[in-house]
């Protein structure tokens, strides 16, 4: 009686089949698993430093536009209204270059924050200011005033550019009472859309 089965040949290349496809498909997944958990932590972040602005400004009366440094508003909004730990984290310290640790913070979930950029509060006089309208960040127009790493000290540690590739650092501009992803691709994975620049 004859008995049928595959020869060790053809198991080796239906082996050798899988593999390729594996590679090829693998990391692929890996990169869109990563890039939704930076988004969604992205999401998380900008939800809790709103939810600690606003709280602040329905217990106390001040938005972010009543301190006038960042060491200030981490210390009496971010510090007071969020689980933050004691010792901040480093895996801002690129690009929050001259920061003290007063104007940094870490989260009990993790994610490093860092403010910068601070203008006084006098909305009339300081060129930049943020006023009660929100019609300005809390800082030059042009300068990011928060950066998020969204997974704190773990890798990549790496400035997002591009919303097709995200990483895990976002800059934020606070305003007196919100705080806004800041440049097209912050705001591209925040909102998941593409934003229009003029």
């Amino acid at each position: 009686m004859r008995k049928l089965g595959f020869t060790l040949a053809e198991v080796l290349i239906t082996l050798v089949i899988i593999g390729v496809i594996a590679a090829m498909t693998v990391p692929t997944l890996m990169n869109n698993t990563n890039a939704q958990e930076f988004r969604s932590a992205l999401k998380k972040a900008i939800s809790g430093v709103n939810q600690a602005l606003t709280l602040n400004y329905a217990l106390e009366g001040l938005s972010a536009q009543d301190y006038n440094s960042a060491a200030a508003v981490v210390r009496d909004v971010f510090k007071v209204r969020m689980s933050v730990l004691t010792t901040p984290g480093t895996s801002l310290d690129s690009v929050c270059t001259g920061a003290s640790n007063d104007t940094k913070f870490t989260t009990a979930d993790g994610m490093n924050f860092c403010v910068t950029g601070w203008s006084t509060s006098d909305a009339s006089t300081q060129t930049g200011a943020c006023n009660s309208y929100n019609t300005k960040p809390c800082g030059s127009d042009t300068a990011p005033n928060l950066w998020i790493d969204v997974n704190g000290d773990r890798k990549p540690n790496r400035v997002t550019t591009s919303s097709n590739a995200p990483k895990d650092i976002y800059q934020a501009q606070i305003y007196a009472q919100k705080v806004i992803p800041y440049g097209g691709p912050s705001q591209q994975v925040m909102f998941d859309k593409e934003v229009k620049t003029n």
